[in-house]
């Protein structure tokens, strides 16, 4: 309830919602009132013990999966799949400049400050994949998903959250390279070239059976299935989810369940995970990275600036929409947070 109330004050003064939710979760997290958390007082005779739930407990992360993968597949099911084919090749050439040059910048700061090779490659990947959920959420907020710029962004965040996952295996050996490209390649397949032929008769089927809300039903599962294969292919659970969304946006039954879908994700699971990402970020670690990170951010944004607005240019926008596919691709958490967490695993 906090964060849609926040959620509701910033769209109030013409920001995205998804800023209030965030910020909601960092007022309840560990670093401000979570601080409070088990401190007693005493009034009028009574006492009473403050106690504040963990928002970044595993339980509370798994709501918050399942808020993204829903996010990633509402984004889906309201992006037109012949935008994302007309900005393909901008997108590619988006995805490619926005990989190359945060790589980079994250590889060369790891080097100034001394980092073995290692730990120096890993921080040129984290530079490289932007956060799907945030940019698909700001672009939805913003009503611009089905633009040039939004769609040249969802498609590029796509592309390179899968490219991505491809370099975490190359730099921190987490798997053959050329054994994740063919799974990369054979869940592409079968999503996109049999989905499309017969997603479209799934729902109808599904259609017919005269049981209340099972278009819905049917839609989550699928969701879920293309979610759960996407992970095991090797790749985010969330490019499943977006794939999913794009495939049953195609059929005539999209229109019928997307209003329900929202309902479900934004009245509970969406708002969930942006309080867990509020709630997890620790403000206080700052001053122990103080000159890292006057470094670290400065070079996260630029290099997405830089190299996604190349990109988009050489792709062919106007320089104007380059700058702000640029800035569109800025965001970094769930690839980052995998290229964290493995390299953590692995002692680099």
């Amino acid at each position: 309830m906090f964060a849609k109330l926040l959620g509701y004050l910033f769209e109030k003064i013409k920001q995205p919602t998804v800023i209030g939710e965030i910020l909601a979760g960092v007022l309840l997290g560990s670093f401000v009132l979570g601080r409070f958390s088990g401190t007693g007082f005493s009034t009028a005779g009574y006492s009473f013990d403050l106690t504040m739930p963990d928002f970044t407990s595993p339980s509370f992360e798994a709501f918050g999966f399942i808020g993204i993968v829903m996010l990633l597949f509402i984004s889906g099911l309201e992006t037109d799949f012949k935008d994302i084919k007309k900005t393909g090749k901008i997108g590619f050439t988006t995805a490619i400049g926005g990989v190359i040059l945060p790589f980079i910048f994250g590889f060369l700061v790891g080097q100034f400050f001394g980092f073995p090779l290692h730990a120096s490659l890993a921080a040129g990947t984290i530079f490289v994949a932007t956060s799907v959920g945030i940019t698909a959420r700001t672009l939805m907020d913003m009503h611009a998903l089905n633009t040039d710029v939004g769609a040249t962004i969802l498609s590029a965040a796509v592309i390179d959250d899968v490219i991505g996952i491809f370099i975490l295996a190359v730099v921190l050996g987490t798997g053959s390279p050329a054994f994740l490209a063919l799974k990369i390649m054979i869940f592409f397949l079968i999503t996109l070239y049999l989905g499309l032929r017969i997603i479209s008769r799934v729902m109808g089927g599904f259609e017919k059976i005269k049981t209340a809300k099972m278009l819905i039903t049917a839609s989550l599962a699928i969701c879920f299935v293309f979610a759960v294969f996407a992970s095991e292919m090797g790749m985010a659970a969330i490019t499943g989810a977006f794939v999913a969304g794009l495939i049953i946006g195609t059929t005539s039954q999209s229109k019928k369940i997307t209003d329900d879908v929202k309902t479900i994700s934004y009245t509970f699971f969406i708002p969930l995970f942006f309080v867990w990402v509020g709630a997890s970020i620790d403000l206080s670690v700052i001053k122990d990275v103080g000159l890292l990170a006057l470094l670290f951010i400065p070079l996260a944004i630029a290099g997405k600036i830089i190299g996604c607005g190349i990109g988009s240019k050489i792709g062919g926008l106007t320089s104007r929409n380059a700058l702000a596919v640029g800035v569109g691709m800025i965001p970094r958490m769930e690839v980052a947070l995998i290229v964290v967490t493995t390299a953590v695993s692995q002692g680099v």
